[in-house]
């Protein structure tokens, strides 16, 4: 297993935030270029949980970080490669990979405190915008395999580019596509319980409760003088 040391590590962060900011399909071509065999296997020992996650530790305290929050279970530090100044970090103390493993509970949880941390951000830097970005896969641009949401603060003529080529679909693509994804959302809003085994027990469909009304006053029928 390969180990590299806290310098090596934040020269390590620097490259992955630059070749973060290319195109998808650029970005192995880039790594393969930038990184050393060195860097490489200390990557993918992350990747199979063979190594320790840089993300994790900053969260233990093991490496320094510029820190603007924390609690027991989310940890918000400042970029040491920002795209503008004020640009945070915001991540999960407990090791996920992705957004989509990120229990419904502290998912929650997070987005509360990413709207807040974002008002600070706005507030601190006198940003005229905010771009909150949160990756999921290498191709998508996740440098560290440890989920993280970026908060970055805009500015007029920031030079900061977070757009894309759109792409041209036809009516099929289009309809083929919200069928597929269509279909794996039909669950959301589902509970799901589970025994001590791990086997589904019961699934039933979350509802809102319906405001009660207001009981009816008993009428007072007023006697005749």
């Amino acid at each position: 297993m390969v180990e590299l040391s806290e310098e090596q590590i934040k020269a390590l962060q620097a490259k992955l935030q630059q070749i973060a900011g290319l195109p998808p399909e650029e970005q192995n071509k880039k790594a393969m270029e930038m990184l050393s065999p060195e860097e490489i296997e200390f990557l993918k020992s992350q990747q199979q949980g063979g190594g320790q996650c840089i993300f994790c530790r900053i969260a233990k305290g093991e490496v320094p970080a510029k820190t603007i929050y924390e609690d027991a279970n989310f940890l918000a530090f400042l970029d040491i490669n920002p795209a503008s100044p004020g640009h945070t970090l915001f991540i999960t103390k407990e090791h996920v990979q992705i957004l989509p493993q990120l229990s419904d509970e502290l998912g929650a949880e997070a987005l509360n405190i990413i709207k807040k941390l974002a008002t600070a951000v706005f507030e601190g830097t006198n940003a005229q915008g905010i771009n909150i970005m949160q990756n999921n896969g290498s191709v998508a641009g996740q440098a560290v395999p440890h989920i993280h949401f970026h908060i970055i603060p805009r500015f007029e003529d920031d030079k900061l580019k977070l757009d894309w080529d759109p792409i041209k679909l036809s009516d099929e693509q289009f309809n083929e596509v919200q069928k597929r994804i269509s279909e794996k959302a039909k669950d959301i809003g589902k509970k799901v319980v589970y025994d001590m085994s791990g086997k589904m027990i019961e699934e039933k469909k979350t509802k809102k409760e319906e405001p009660k009304k207001p009981e009816e006053m008993p009428r007072v029928r007023r006697r005749r003088a």
